[in-house]
């Protein structure tokens, strides 16, 4: 008898736990915000964040022996192929700007000359450099002497 009073209450006491786990989780009773947006995540899909994002390297994907890490002090980027910008460098950029290939078209000339003198100089604004072949090979090149 001791024993069926013993399996009735645990039976009882289980019943009453399974329903309390059961019935007291309750879904939610509004939809999620309609400005909540899925975080950055792994998948192969293009994404895009609004907002800043903070990382201490960035890998190429494909290679990552391309990079760029901008905390690094001696060599921030490795990176193949061509950094197109969408701004030109002008004189007032500070010394450590990468200057683009318009600036530097604009800066120098290379000038072909002939031995017979009609063509012997560099353009107005622009003072030889230094001749980039021999005097043979008829070309000097002439940068701006300011910009």
């Amino acid at each position: 008898m001791n024993k069926k009073i013993v399996f009735f209450s645990l039976s009882i006491i289980a019943f009453f736990l399974t329903s309390y786990m059961v019935f007291g989780w309750s879904e939610p009773t509004t939809t999620m915000p309609g400005a909540y947006t899925v975080p950055l995540n792994t998948s192969s899909i293009a994404q895009s964040k609004a907002g800043e994002l903070t990382v201490s390297k960035i890998y190429d994907y494909d290679n990552n022996s391309y990079y760029i890490d901008p905390a690094n002090s001696t060599q921030s980027a490795n990176i193949a192929g061509k950094i197109i910008t969408g701004v030109s460098t002008t004189s007032t950029d500070s010394d450590k700007t990468l200057a683009t290939k318009d600036y530097i078209d604009d800066l120098c000339v290379l000038v072909a000359f002939n031995d017979d003198a009609t063509v012997d100089k560099c353009p107005v604004g622009y003072y030889v450099t230094e001749m980039v072949a021999s005097a043979a090979s008829g070309n000097m090149l002439c940068c701006k002497a300011t910009r």
